[in-house]
């Protein structure tokens, strides 16, 4: 028999934990509502098992849910002895829980609660089971997410009007605990920045608390905590570091010390928002937005090279059929989510857990394709949000860059369904050539040599943002390709993009198209900037001609910027796939390649994450050192390949690039 697991309906573990974690946002003193809709998990389900006995033996149905056992003709209280004769049966657990959801456990000789189950929800048809590492024994509970905690402590105190200020040291994440003495009464604030721990009034995260209250309060971002009372001194005040224990499987260090900085800084963000899921940041909004998780799941790729928190992420997201909204209310986070599905099973293979959420992302795609318009073009419906990017855009009418990642959608339907053998009703390689012909038509300026934002405006406005969509999904080709680039990526007198969360794409771009010394250099301006700035995770975004506490307003909010950003983690992907240069060629990382491209570095290390082994390289000028324990490799220089042999040592000579 395989290990005894808690199990539950597929889907209903990561869809609770999304229910509870996108309704603990705070700002000032009140409960701050979602913006979307929010899945529930199934109220009641039905758990079948045929199974023989070798023997005469005794379950135990454990559960925190209601319900009852089928078995033997009879009906059966859970949570009691279950006594069951040698031969063959079938067992059925039907459980309801109206506050988190139904899961079990049964641990025995003769029966254990494993991925063969099948499950039910009495309006689709069965699946297998759904089940986590780490919920192995009866004690375990599912509805509790598995965190580890460390205990930290303030590096310093500092006494000030009216409280104490202790400074961790560094933005963290986790529950603190206040020890208030009888009769008192004290007010918390929560700060990213010794600023807003200072601002009570300002500050987004702060509660008055009194002797009575829970010591233990919820686990909140902070690198500060000033706390406020008449005897502050006499006030105990200890945290602990809430996280996920993932490894880093890559690493990487050049002979740019500032570089170096960088990566652990990028590093450490991307860990305080690997959580239950990817969030966008651990203060504001703590949500998880399907755009910065598709960042995420880039850059979790080069440095976890785990996708347990990329597959939570978007199950999360993908929720509950039926769609009645694009995810996260935006248009183009339902296409980066499916396009998102693709890159995840290219990257792992793993074709069981694609054929878990296909369902799904067949209706997500079928609600997608319902709201276009009669040229097949993603078009604004009432309820939408067209963004692709802060800045200045045409989204009068079609916007182009929506069109293309609709673009990329179908194509990503097409190779999903040929992975699993399905003739589709749809022809999505049709729909993608069809709308190939339609983009071009409408929105290619032959003048301009550019694609445009909006033919409705007629304002044919050239923007980075578009352009580097038609360059990164691999939309322009040929002497388009090269007209794109010169006239628009490349045009210093285009509006130049402004977000982190879009500039990663460009730099993208920029590396794609062979420009990695600018992406090197933007890297330590940018990020090495915050550093500059006192940073201890990186930014929302980072204005260098700003000063002092102008780094934290955001929002029309004096605190209102995010101190710690995944989507600020770019750097990772950029030199793990760029400059180490290792990418997958096939499924799973079967085959692979090794292209590094040192630019303006004289000397780096690398390690990189590719199937399930790494491919280690050390370069010092003009020579190159590479390893890999795996099958598959090509080193790539120039025109010259040569295969990787795993095991083997190889010594090559680089052309500095």
């Amino acid at each position: 028999m395989n290990k005894a697991k808690w199990i539950w309906y597929r889907g209903d573990f990561e869809i609770y934990h999304h229910m509870l974690l996108s309704c603990r946002r705070q700002e000032y003193g009140c409960d701050y509502p979602c913006q979307w809709h929010i899945s529930r998990p199934e109220v009641s389900a039905s758990f079948v098992k045929d199974f023989t006995a070798e023997r005469d033996g005794v379950v135990r149905v454990v559960t925190r849910s209601k319900g009852m056992i089928r078995f033997g003709g009879k009906l059966h209280p859970v949570n009691e002895e279950l006594r069951v004769p040698a031969g063959e049966h079938r067992i059925v657990v039907e459980l309801y829980d109206i506050e988190k959801f139904p899961s079990f456990f049964i641990d025995s000789d003769v029966l254990v609660t494993d991925e063969t189950w099948i499950a039910e929800c009495f309006d689709r048809a069965p699946v297998p089971v759904g089940w986590k590492p780490g919920f192995f024994s009866a004690g375990d509970d599912p509805s509790v997410f598995p965190f580890e905690y460390a205990d930290i402590s303030p590096v310093s105190s500092e006494k000030i009007e009216g409280g104490i200020l202790y400074d961790f040291g560094r933005e963290t994440f986790g529950p603190v605990t206040v020890q208030i003495p009888a009769g008192e009464r004290a007010t918390l604030v929560y700060g990213e920045s010794r600023a807003e721990a200072t601002d009570p009034e300002n500050a987004l995260v702060r509660e008055t608390l009194n002797s009575s209250d829970d010591p233990v309060r919820p686990a909140r971002a902070f690198r500060y905590i000033y706390v406020k009372s008449e005897n502050a001194e006499k006030i105990g005040v200890s945290a602990q570091y809430e996280y996920l224990p993932i490894e880093d499987r890559a690493s990487f260090s050049c002979d740019r010390e500032l570089v170096n900085r960088v990566w652990d800084l990028c590093a450490y963000t991307f860990h305080l928002n690997s959580r239950e899921f990817f969030l966008d940041g651990i203060k504001r909004d703590r949500w998880v937005w399907s755009g910065d998780a598709y960042q995420s799941y880039m850059i979790a790729r080069y440095l976890y090279g785990d996708p347990s928190v990329s597959e939570r992420t978007i199950v999360a997201l993908l929720g509950k059929p039926p769609y009645r909204t694009h995810v996260n209310t935006i248009n183009d986070y339902s296409a980066y989510l499916i396009i998102s599905v693709w890159e995840h099973y290219f990257a792992g293979g793993d074709q069981e857990f694609l054929r878990s959420v296909w369902p799904r992302v067949k209706e997500l795609y079928a609600f997608i394709v319902s709201r276009l318009d009669e040229n097949g073009f993603v078009v604004h419906r009432q309820g939408d949000w067209i963004f692709i990017d802060w800045g200045v855009l045409d989204k009068e009418g079609a916007h182009c860059a929506e069109q293309i990642l609709l673009w990329r959608t179908h194509l990503a339907m097409a190779q999903l369904s040929e992975v699993l053998g399905e003739t589709p009703e749809a022809d999505y390689q049709k729909s993608a050539a069809k709308l190939y012909d339609k983009i071009y038509e409408y929105f290619w300026d032959g003048e301009k040599g550019a694609f445009i934002d909006s033919f409705t405006s007629g304002r044919r406005f050239v923007t980075r943002q578009t352009n580097v969509f038609a360059v990164l999904f691999d939309f322009a080709d040929g002497e388009k390709r090269k007209s794109v680039i010169e006239n628009a990526i490349l045009d210093p007198d285009l509006p130049q993009i402004t977000t982190p969360y879009f500039k990663l794409y460009e730099l993208m771009a920029l590396c794609k198209i062979g420009m990695l010394g600018t992406a090197q250099d933007y890297i330590e301006s940018y990020w090495g900037g915050m550093l500059r700035e006192g940073a201890t995770s990186v930014w929302e975004a980072y204005d260098p001609t700003q000063k002092g506490e102008e780094h934290f307003a955001m929002y029309g909010s004096a605190f209102g910027k995010s101190l710690c950003h995944a989507w600020g983690s770019g750097p990772i992907l950029l030199l793990s796939r760029w400059c180490a240069g290792v990418y997958p060629t096939s499924v799973g990382g079967e085959t692979f390649r090794v292209e590094p491209k040192p630019g303006k570095y004289r000397s780096f290390a690398a390690s990189v994450p590719i199937g399930s082994g790494k491919v280690r390289l050390r370069y010092s000028a003009p020579q190159i050192t590479v390893e890999t324990d795996v099958p598959g490799g090509t080193f790539v220089c120039g025109d010259a390949e040569t295969p990787l042999e795993p095991g083997r040592r190889y010594v090559f000579k680089l052309n500095k690039s």
